[in-house]
């Protein structure tokens, strides 16, 4: 069965209005971004600001009693990750550790580490922090006391136990190789961002590349990146099959038929990508619920999807989107 979350909105909206929402509508799970600003090539002072993950992840707990709440994901590049790690273990004690999606990343937005005064290292410095921040994670979900010595991370008999039962589960996304690698050692979800492989990202503002990068990867792209996270997996000894995959949806947009060209192309220009078809992209879903049944049925097949999360959108499309397109094929 696939398991639907909605992706909150920054706090400038009614945030338990928005949490009761998705609630009554039927969805599995609340997730969370973890952004100080996101500037769009704006000035800063028109930029985007974020809030605290873990006040809106424990707000959401406290009006929910059933709601999966996640992070994606929360920025560990920042500050010492036992920080965050910390922070899932205590919303675990609450809320039960079975309902906490533990989402942690290297940081990617070079804006960010650049406003606090800080150096916005290298991507394979960033990718080996994260490395050492996911075994810290796991060793303090599951033990609740770690000793580690690494080269970015260090936690010396550091306790943060006693570990809950169960503990949080560990998500890690990205559409790397070295991030599938990691994750195939370390997580127990990996939500499936673009390949790598169409196109790279890093300039000053790679919001706008991930978006060309997702509107133009194909089930096939995703297939591949399947593949190299379970090689991953085997090699460290672990069953593949116990890793969950999910999908950040970046669009939803209900039509008939006669209208798909026309939406796909304004998606299209959107993202800065010519126009062409997008029902191979597995993040985005156009047209009649039957349409996207098929959509879903055969990405799902293809991948092992076990989770989607559905960008901001109206309460009645995320509803209709759960009613109409995935419980029709669970």
């Amino acid at each position: 069965m696939i398991k639907v979350h909605a992706l909150g909105v920054t706090p400038h909206t009614d945030l338990p209005e928005q949490i009761r929402s998705i609630d009554a509508a039927g969805l599995d799970g609340f997730f969370v971004t973890d952004h100080l600003f996101v500037s769009r090539g704006k000035p800063r002072r028109e930029a985007v600001s974020g809030g605290d993950p873990f006040v809106r992840l424990a707000m959401a707990g406290t009006l929910s009693e059933r709601l999966v709440l996640g992070s994606s994901v929360v920025n560990i590049g920042l500050a010492h990750p036992a920080l965050a790690i910390r922070s899932f273990i205590e919303l675990a004690a609450l809320f039960g550790g079975d309902r906490i999606l533990a989402g942690i990343g290297a940081g990617w937005n070079r804006e960010e580490f650049e406003a606090l005064g800080m150096d916005f290292p290298p991507l394979a410095q960033r990718m080996d922090r994260l490395e050492e921040a996911s075994t810290l994670a796991r060793a303090l979900f599951h033990q609740g006391f770690a000793d580690l010595a690494g080269e970015y991370v260090t936690a010396r008999e550091l306790p943060l136990g006693p570990p809950s039962s169960p503990p949080p589960r560990l998500l890690l996304g990205g559409g790397s190789d070295r991030l599938l690698e990691i994750a195939g050692r370390h997580a127990d979800v990996v939500d499936l961002n673009a390949s790598s492989r169409r196109l790279k990202l890093g300039g000053p503002q790679p919001v706008f590349r991930d978006m060309m990068r997702r509107f133009t990867t194909t089930a096939d792209d995703l297939e591949d990146s399947v593949q190299r996270l379970s090689a991953s997996a085997a090699a460290a000894g672990r069953d593949s099959d116990s890793i969950e995959l999910s999908i950040l949806v970046n669009a939803v947009r209900f039509c008939s038929e006669s209208e798909v060209e026309a939406v796909e192309g304004d998606f299209c220009r959107e993202a800065g990508i010519d126009r062409q078809s997008l029902a191979d992209c597995p993040y985005v879903f156009v047209g009649s619920p039957e349409r996207m049944r098929n959509q879903l049925k055969e990405h799902a097949q293809r991948l092992g999807l076990r989770h989607l999360i559905l960008a901001p959108a109206d309460a009645d499309v995320l509803a209709r989107f759960r009613q109409d397109v995935v419980a029709a094929i669970d």
